[in-house]
């Protein structure tokens, strides 16, 4: 019995799969159009629905007394007689005349959708980077699936363009930012290459203005460099449980030694535990007492909170500082958005340190509000989801 079943294997492996394997690659390489296939399709559904039906029908009545029945009935003046065989072959020849009828409709709705189909791809095949903003597919006159697959190509080009413009407005940005300090630079080195050996004035003060300046350019290069990652989906977070209230006041101690002339107070820190990345965190915290101390004159005061309310981690940072216009809350988080009175003053700053902060916090699924009155202060409160250990 093996010995069959083996020569039985032996047989369909020598000679059965090799017309198998040849039979697909004769199908590969026919390459039949849409119309074609589904034309195929609908006919040969079609006829094996009228064999399944009249075959056994027909058999039925030619090998059985069936065929003697006669239907008579009166229409149009006369009197007919017909008996089933002939009813019978009546309907088979209506139904082929139906199959035909049912192709040549499926053709040219065939044809139609078709055409469509050619135009989407030739509309698509004329978006470039350079017309992304105008071109689009035309869905006047499409039905069903097909508008529904150019809806949402339109979809997709939007999209791509709002990140595109994003991507071109973000290298404009950045390019502006670091035109400033490397023009400074370059001033300096002019200076010292022209008077900087003999003066001693311009040797220090060119010095001084360069190292400023190159600080200023590592950090906007640092910032760029975290949105990029994040823009690509590589920023990763190193969570850990630690004590949020710790983290707070180590906060406020590095604020106290950097705002001179400001009173930074700690309002109602408690100790918690917290789920997340301190050091991210903990950069996010800083950027907005930075911002606390930039936007605030001598004497003013910066509260920093830290406390357990509703299951969540609440953060508050508050200042009594310049404080915001109502046109300016809306824009804060924007990458290199900085308000009027910032750029016509003399605070430093990119407009990028709000944007990180906000990635930051987003990352930990957590939100930020914002109130804020011009020349009284601005307060913003921080809410992180505490996860159960």
């Amino acid at each position: 019995m093996e010995n069959r079943i083996e020569k039985l294997r032996q047989f369909l492996r020598k000679y059965w799969l090799p017309v198998l394997e040849k039979k697909e690659k004769i199908k590969n390489n026919i390459k039949l159009s849409i119309e074609l296939q589904l034309a195929i399709t609908h006919a040969t559904w079609m006829v094996v629905f009228g064999m399944l039906i009249f075959i056994p029908v027909g058999y039925i009545i030619w090998n059985s007394e069936l065929h003697d029945i006669s239907f008579s009935f009166f229409y149009g003046g006369q009197h007919w007689n017909i008996n089933l065989l002939e009813f019978y072959e009546t309907a088979v020849v209506l139904y082929m005349a139906g199959i035909l009828f049912v192709l040549e409709l499926s053709k040219k709705n065939i044809q139609r959708i078709s055409k469509k189909m050619g135009e989407i791809v030739k509309s698509t095949n004329r978006i470039t980077i350079n017309n992304l903003e105008k071109e689009r597919l035309n869905v006047d006159g499409i039905q069903n699936e097909l508008k529904e697959i150019a809806t949402t190509i339109n979809e997709m080009l939007d999209r791509l363009q709002l990140a595109y413009e994003t991507q071109k407005q973000f290298a404009s940005d950045a390019s502006h930012e670091l035109r400033t300090p490397i023009a400074v630079i370059q001033g300096y080195i002019n200076m010292l290459d022209r008077w900087g050996a003999n003066d001693k004035e311009v040797l220090a003060e060119s010095v001084e203005a360069i190292k400023n300046e190159a600080a200023s350019m590592k950090e906007l290069v640092e910032k760029l460099l975290f949105l990029s990652r994040n823009d690509k989906k590589t920023l990763k977070l190193t969570k850990k449980k630690f004590d949020m209230g710790k983290m707070v006041e180590e906060i406020v101690k590095e604020s106290a030694l950097i705002g001179k002339n400001r009173n930074v107070e700690e309002i109602g820190v408690e100790s918690m535990l917290f789920y997340g990345d301190r050091q991210m965190l903990k950069e996010a915290m800083r950027v907005f007492v930075e911002n606390a101390i930039k936007y605030t004159n001598d004497g003013d005061r910066i509260y920093i909170g830290c406390e357990k309310k509703d299951g969540k981690c609440v953060l508050t940072i508050a200042d009594t500082g310049i404080g915001m216009k109502e046109k300016d809350l809306d824009n804060i988080f924007e990458r290199f958005y900085r308000a009027d009175q910032a750029r016509n003053s003399t605070i430093s700053g990119h407009g990028l340190g709000l944007s990180i902060a906000k990635l930051i916090i987003q990352k930990h699924v957590g939100t930020i509000r914002v109130r804020s009155q011009y020349t009284k202060g601005t307060c913003f409160r921080i809410e992180l989801p505490i996860q159960q250990f």
